[in-house]
């Protein structure tokens, strides 16, 4: 058993290897028309090396872990978190940024809840509404403090601190505080991170409540062992699991991959953890508990969208498969098929979930076109998903100079490089050192959410989420001793 799980898992992580390394191949090659990419691997390179280089140098590092441990864990976890927040807040002062497209509809629609008004463009929230998710939780926020834009940013930076402490506190599980404090670093200098700070939108949500989920497994599997006779932690821990999956799915539906993450943990990767009777009865009533939990809190929430939309949303997003096929836009957002789609949804009788069963057959005929060219669809999309992290500065290029774009574009793909070479070089080690451990869950959602968006409409945005899963895969390379095996008992 603990051979197959080990094959199963190696497996798994060569995939990860082969496709985050084939983006970073895709970039080199985009690199040969846009020389900004060579330029930006080039130096991500170079920082990946040298902080390679100064892990080996046991004065330095170990110069490095004893600051860490005389400071301790609470003042380490302290000093990153107010670096987390004071750079966010210093560029948020510094270069401020209306809302725009969809952060002002996350925006409005927030505004608009709070005031306990009709939600702004009802028809267009009807067929994304998960919109909802992160402006009911923004609407939570106005309601106390006011409608001010800047307690909505302030809002996305104090998630994204909390997601600093979850990242700092995960590595700190299985490598060491050493490793956790250069992974919370690597977090709050992120320039991605920080410039993307000035906006209204939901990633720094679900990017949270993913991270406190992985958090939370990787604490169960530390008790397991104690509780695995008792029936009631089982189904409290399914209760909590569930409602933390249902509040992902609200903000963005990606519960799917993290349920599938789960069980293909749960049923292969085990090792001999499969053999105890024992712990698979207290995982089954845990997944009982949790399926329960999600269904419950499921249908809660669909009626809160029926009355605050006043119909019913849609519910497969049969239209972002549509796009992800689309060959004029390589899978990006397409105005022709989002006016096809309105077209069905603005038919006499026609709503939200029948306008999204309506682009089934065009999926079909889309797959069967002559024009489908599945190599370079897949190739476009994997370098636009995760070839490049520029959007931080190309977000403001209505707002600021060309030149002042370019710059942040550059210096947020020599850091995003950096961290995909210091990744891959970590998930080697791991692969090298496999032990069965929840710590593959993180592995098993950063493949699935990659392999997903190869399907469905993709966008550089959409890999917000893997950035910590990057970062703690890159810490690995600082672990301490065996604790970077995976071992989180």
């Amino acid at each position: 058993m603990e051979r197959v799980s080990a094959c199963l898992g190696r497996i798994m992580l060569s995939i990860l290897i082969v496709i985050t390394a084939l983006a970073l191949v895709l970039a080199f090659t985009e690199g040969l028309e846009s020389p900004s990419y060579l330029a930006a691997l080039a130096a991500g390179d170079v920082a990946a090396g040298l902080l390679l280089w100064l892990r080996k140098k046991k004065k330095v590092f170990g110069a490095f872990g004893g600051l860490c441990s005389r400071l301790g864990e609470r003042r380490c976890a302290l000093i990153i978190t107010a670096l987390c927040f004071g750079l966010g807040l210093i560029w948020i002062m510094l270069v401020p940024i209306e809302p725009f497209s969809d952060y002002k509809t996350y925006w409005d629609c927030a505004v608009s809840i709070a005031n306990g008004q009709e939600v702004y463009s009802t028809e267009y929230v009807a067929m994304y509404p998960h919109i909802l998710g992160y402006a009911s939780f923004l609407a939570l926020f106005i309601g106390i403090f006011g409608e001010h834009v800047l307690m909505g940013v302030l809002l996305g930076l104090v998630l994204s601190c909390l997601s600093g402490l979850l990242i700092f506190s995960i590595v700190r599980f299985v490598s060491g505080l050493p490793a956790a404090v250069l992974a919370g670093g690597l977090w709050a200098l992120y320039p991605g991170r920080i410039m993307l700070g000035s906006l209204i939108f939901s990633e720094p949500l679900y990017t949270c409540l993913v991270l406190l989920l992985f958090w939370l497994l990787l604490r169960l599997r530390r008790k397991q062992d104690k509780i695995k006779k008792r029936v009631i932690p089982a189904l409290l821990w399914g209760l909590v699991l569930g409602l933390v999956l249902e509040a992902i799915n609200a903000v963005r539906p990606i519960g799917a991959i993290l349920i599938i993450a789960l069980l293909i943990w749960l049923l292969l990767l085990r090792g001999e953890e499969m053999k105890d009777g024992r712990l698979w009865r207290f995982w089954l009533l845990l997944l009982a508990a949790l399926a329960l939990s999600l269904q419950l809190s499921g249908k809660l929430w669909d009626n809160r969208l029926e009355d605050i939309l006043g119909e019913e949303p849609a519910g497969l997003p049969i239209y972002n498969l549509y796009v992800g096929f689309n060959m004029d836009t390589l899978g990006q957002w397409s105005s022709e098929d989002m006016d096809l789609l309105f077209e069905y949804r603005r038919q006499e009788g026609g709503s939200a979930p029948e306008a999204q069963k309506s682009m089934l057959p065009h999926v079909l005929e889309r797959l069967k076109s002559d024009e489908l060219d599945l190599g370079r669809l897949f190739s476009a999309k994997l370098f636009t998903f995760l070839g490049n992290d520029e959007l931080g500065g190309y977000t403001y290029r209505f707002t600021r100079s060309e030149s002042f774009v370019k710059i942040c574009m550059v210096i947020c793909n020599c850091f995003y490089y950096m961290v995909i070479l210091l990744a891959l070089a970590g998930l080697l080690r791991l692969w090298r050192s496999w032990r069965d451990s929840v710590f593959l869950l993180l592995p098993l959602y950063t493949l699935g959410l990659t392999l997903a968006h190869m399907l469905i409409e993709v966008s550089s945005r959409y890999h917000y989420s893997l950035i910590p899963m990057f970062i703690i895969f890159a810490a690995l390379c600082f672990g301490e001793g065996n604790k970077n095996k995976g071992e989180t008992t």
